[in-house]
Formats: structure tokens, sequence, C-alpha cells
């Protein structure tokens, strides 16, 4: 499917996304090293807008420090630190599998891209690649960052924000990638690793 820019400067359609975007889904989070010889996917939940002008968002990753769990917390971590960009990409429902998949794997030992199926897309601003079957791919740039126990928050202005050109209907997001039933939360993956 095409991808079209959308205007995220424009301050009706900066609410309009922190919006969206401030419901709980779940992401893909990507990153690179500076060489970009390292794709990294994370998946992540614990993203959120934190003002609409300028657009601002956080999203808060396993640093690696006491308590922490995991390689791929690490090196995403890593990556973002080194490179102070990445990307956010919006799964819709059919890729829950894969979004699972991905969060199960370490960018640090094997190419997600290539094990999952995932279609690496090149960004026109950022280093980190984003991925072509997401609906949404926001590049990222990182202006802050605050350390919060193992994980740390970082504060991001978005440089470009791309879309399918079915997401907007009427200038609206469409019911298609709006409604909850539709979007991946954290719950489905709860239950597809069936943690509780």
């Amino acid at each position: 499917m095409s991808k079209i820019e959308f205007d995220f400067k424009d301050p009706e359609n900066a609410v309009k996304l922190s919006f969206f975007l401030g419901n709980g889904q779940v992401a893909l989070v990507t990153s690179c090293d500076a060489q970009k010889k390292v794709q990294g996917i994370l998946t992540a939940s614990w993203i959120t807008p934190t003002s609409h002008f300028p657009l601002l968002l956080s999203i808060s990753v396993g640093n690696g420090k006491k308590g922490s769990e995991g390689d791929n917390y690490r090196s995403s971590y890593g990556f973002i630190e080194e490179t102070s960009e990445f990307g956010i990409n919006l799964p819709s429902k059919e890729l829950i599998e894969v979004v699972g998949k991905v969060g199960t794997l370490h960018s640090s030992q094997v190419d997600k891209y290539a094990k999952t199926g995932l279609t690496a897309m090149e960004s026109k601003i950022i280093k980190p690649h984003l991925i072509k079957e997401c609906y949404l791919n926001m590049e990222c740039k990182v202006i802050d960052e605050y350390v919060t126990g193992d994980h740390t928050v970082f504060v991001a202005e978005p440089v470009l924000v791309l879309l399918n050109e079915d997401v907007l209907a009427d200038g609206k997001f469409s019911e298609k990638y709006r409604s909850k039933h539709k979007q991946i939360h954290f719950g489905d993956i709860i239950d597809l690793w069936n943690m509780w």
C-alpha cells in the first residue's frame, strides 16, 4: 500500500495524532547503531504523547540497569542512546503473531526483519529503518531522557509521519484503524504469550 505524508505540524492534525497515539497501542520501535549495520526492532507499549504543541512523545525502554530483563532491551536502549533517533511503527491486528515474535528475539543476535518477514523501509531523515507493513510510521529524534529505575524515558519530537493512504477518511482516522478491536494492545500480547 502507498504511504502518504501526514502534516502533523498543522495544530488540528497534531491533536488528532496525539489522541490517536495516546490510547495504549503496542508499537514496533525501530532503532540502529550509528553505522546502520544492525537494525533493531522492539515491541513496546509504554509510548505516550506528552505535548500537542510542539508534538512530543515519550517511550520507555529497558536500560539494562538492575532489575531489567533481556538483552533485547539493552540493545535497543544502546542504539537509541547512540543515535538519539528511533522509529515508531504501528501494526494492525493482522500482525499480532509477528509482533509477538519480535518481542521474543534479540536484535543483537538476529536480524528481526529476516526472522519475522517484515520489510525494512528506508527512512527519509533518521538512520533506523521503518516497517513497511505498519500502517503508521514516525521518524523521531530524541530531545531529552530520564532514567526511571530499570527503564529510561526518551522524549522525542517527530520529524516525519507517514500513513497508509487509507488511514485517513474525510480528514479523520478511519474506523479500520481507530477501533480498539482492530489495534494491538498489551492485553493481546499477554494473551499471546500466555503470561498470566
